[in-house]
């Protein structure tokens, strides 16, 4: 049973790794044998040391594409092996800059026809591939330049979460969810008002008789989530009383009522959609700007609330349908 090879895909990374490391203690074998004290992952660093006078372990770190931990550490064993020298930057004494030792540069010229047989043995291992597969393993890097491993699988994760949390409409039997999400938020960062008290007891005279929407976020068959369009004429609406409850939050909830808002917006002949809200709202602002609303600088505050607000603004025109 080979788990690493049945899993496939899912498995990519561990199997590069296994790969490189059965490769990487064979070589690190054939020094020993050939009587040179040296290691195998300690190779790109004495090879670029062996081109350049002297670097800083971060402009190694820049040049292998490594992290400036991996190259430390690298540094640490080949000055313990008496194959680096280290002195202080003459322009920075700050920085460390490393050099290889005249020990070192005498295990490069030792190491370089053992190096031609390592080579030509890959070129071996390589033709037994049906493509050019350092020309694929350049076209992954490049790939992951300019979208890493992160970002790849947490645009499947949220799509994923997105694709089930329900939107639905308004309806009587969920009008005291309307009041309870909201409050929890309002009681966690600020506290209550008159007016919120007048919105959230009446959410159909103050928002859906005067040509608003309310629409609500249901997952795993609980309600955790709300959020109004309160109609102004004129094509302008206002994106009001956003609410997701803590337990949700992180689930892509919010992310999926605001496209569902918005294209409810646009389906209404919305022009303009303006928000008010606070700067203590880091996420919720965040998801605000991201779907494309622009904060308006020097905004008169509105004069229904006590608590500092800012206004935001999206022309609804404008593309809001980024992925993320």
């Amino acid at each position: 049973m080979d788990l690493i090879r049945e899993l496939g895909p899912l498995a990519f990374a561990s199997r590069l790794k296994r790969i490189s490391e059965r490769l990487m203690k064979d070589v690190s074998r054939i020094y020993q044998e050939q009587d040179v004290d040296f290691q195998a992952r300690w190779f790109p660093v004495l090879y670029l040391l062996g081109q350049k006078t002297s670097m800083s372990v971060t402009e190694i770190a820049q040049a292998l594409q490594m992290t400036h931990p991996a190259i430390n550490q690298i540094a640490s064993g080949m000055s313990e092996g008496g194959l680096l020298s280290s002195s202080k930057d003459v322009n920075d004494e700050r920085r460390r800059m490393l050099s290889l030792s005249e020990k070192g540069a005498g295990v490069m010229t030792s190491l370089v026809p053992l190096w031609k047989d390592i080579e030509a043995a890959n070129r071996d291992l390589l033709s037994l591939a049906d493509s050019d597969l350092l020309a694929a393993l350049g076209r992954i890097e490049a790939a992951l330049d300019e979208e890493d491993m992160y970002q790849r699988v947490m645009a499947r994760v949220k799509k994923r979460l997105r694709d089930v949390v329900e939107i639905i409409k308004y309806s009587p039997q969920y009008k005291k969810y309307f009041d309870l999400l909201n409050r929890e938020w309002l009681t966690k960062y600020f506290t209550v008002e008159e007016f919120d008290r007048k919105i959230l007891a009446d959410p159909e005279g103050e928002i859906l008789d005067q040509g608003g929407r309310i629409l609500f976020a249901r997952l795993d068959d609980e309600i955790v989530g709300a959020v109004a369009l309160v109609r102004h004429g004129h094509g302008i609406f206002e994106l009001a009383k956003m609410a997701v409850t803590e337990k949700a939050q992180g689930r892509q909830v919010g992310t999926r009522l605001m496209r569902a808002t918005l294209d409810l917006a646009k389906s209404d002949g919305a022009q303009t959609i303006l928000l008010y809200t606070s700067p203590k709202l880091k996420a919720a602002n965040q998801l605000y700007r991201k779907m494309g609303f622009v904060e308006q600088k020097d905004a008169p505050q509105p004069l229904a609330y006590q608590r500092y607000s800012i206004l935001m603004i999206l022309d609804i025109e404008e593309d809001t349908e980024e992925e993320g």
